[in-house]
């Protein structure tokens, strides 16, 4: 029996320190854009730069809603899971993969207003900026969902209140907030201000 517990917590404290890393990683990652974000901005004296037009904060508007539904509809899934609330959770699962998958729709939707507005990835810095940026997080949020669609078997009935799916559950939950962090950071930098 001890044997079983401490097996359990040292795979507890691996799961844990690989994913800090892959999430400090990642944080490294986005810091790194934000910082090259910051210092084109900064240089220039007119924004947006070269001529262009403010975005449209339709899209991002909407994928910024949508991300932060998302992000709450996992916290429900995860507490009516440990609540072994069997129709909740199914249903808040559900929801966040469907807000999740809405999320990159707005993605695309968000792209075809740039390219409407004269954005493409030819079109110098700032254009570049906006879709590599974007796409990334979108890389990053198709990630995410797949992460989601990982803990499926913690919806089955038979398994709801199983202990066993908690760190996996618990690791993607922060994933999927980091990522909807990044999105309002980039709402806030790349659109709004």
């Amino acid at each position: 029996m001890k044997i079983d517990i401490r097996e359990k917590i040292q795979r507890e404290e691996a799961s844990n320190i690989g994913f800090s890393v892959a999430m400090i990683s990642w944080g490294m990652l986005f810091a790194s854009l934000f910082l090259a974000y910051a210092l084109y901005r900064f240089k220039e004296t007119a924004w947006p730069p070269m001529g262009f037009e403010k975005v449209s904060l339709v899209w991002p508007t909407t994928s910024t809603i949508i991300i932060f539904l998302s992000s709450c509809t996992y916290y429900l899934y995860q507490k009516s899971y440990f609540m072994k609330q069997v129709k909740s959770t199914k249903f808040f699962y559900s929801v966040t993969v469907l807000f999740a998958s809405l999320f990159l729709v707005s993605q695309k939707m968000l792209w075809a207003t740039l390219h409407d507005s004269g954005l493409y990835t030819s079109s110098g810095i700032f254009a570049s900026i906006l879709h590599g940026f974007t796409w990334v997080h979108a890389g990053h949020v198709g990630i995410g969902i797949l992460a989601i669609l990982f803990v499926i078997p913690s919806v089955k009935t038979q398994n709801i209140g199983n202990e066993k799916f908690r760190i996996r559950m618990a690791n993607v939950g922060k994933f999927w907030h980091f990522l909807g962090i990044v999105w309002f950071l980039m709402y806030l930098t790349m659109f709004v201000l």
